[in-house]
């Protein structure tokens, strides 16, 4: 009996956190913004009623990759310079899959690149019609060294 408790238990904690993710209080109190993305591969070629949000919108992306890119020390000492392009997709769920390489500049940039897309927080999906849908993005990331 104590075991079917503890999974009961279990079971309301983990829908009420996951239900908290995705409301507007949690929006407001995260300062969720829009971030208009690319409709040019995505499944649906409507524009969304809503893109997918990130904590503080574009100014909190362009944070998370001023204060997390690691530049290899390689590319330091060849004084590497130029622009890495990612593409990544938010998926319905709110989680940044697909993650590629559109421009390189040399491999070790690259991978740092997409380390600092794989820290992202969860998005708010965007939607058409009330339904969540997968939106894709594109980060450029620049290296003047």
């Amino acid at each position: 009996m104590k075991f079917l408790l503890s999974i009961f238990f279990l079971s309301v904690t983990f829908s009420c956190l996951g239900q908290k993710w995705n409301t507007e209080k949690y929006i407001k109190k995260y300062n969720y913004q829009e971030v208009v993305g690319h409709i040019d591969s995505m499944e649906q070629k409507k524009i969304p009623d809503k893109y997918a949000m990130y904590p503080n919108g574009k100014k909190g992306i362009y944070s998370l990759i001023a204060n997390k890119t690691k530049i290899p020390k390689k590319a330091i000492k060849d004084k590497l310079n130029g622009t890495v392009i990612l593409k990544y997709v938010v998926d319905k769920n709110g989680y940044v899959t697909d993650i590629g390489v559109i421009q390189s500049v040399r491999k070790d940039l690259d991978q740092a690149a997409i380390k600092v897309l794989k820290l992202m927080k969860r998005w708010i999906p965007g939607k058409i019609d009330g339904e969540n849908i997968r939106v894709e993005y594109r980060q450029p990331f620049k290296f003047n060294l």
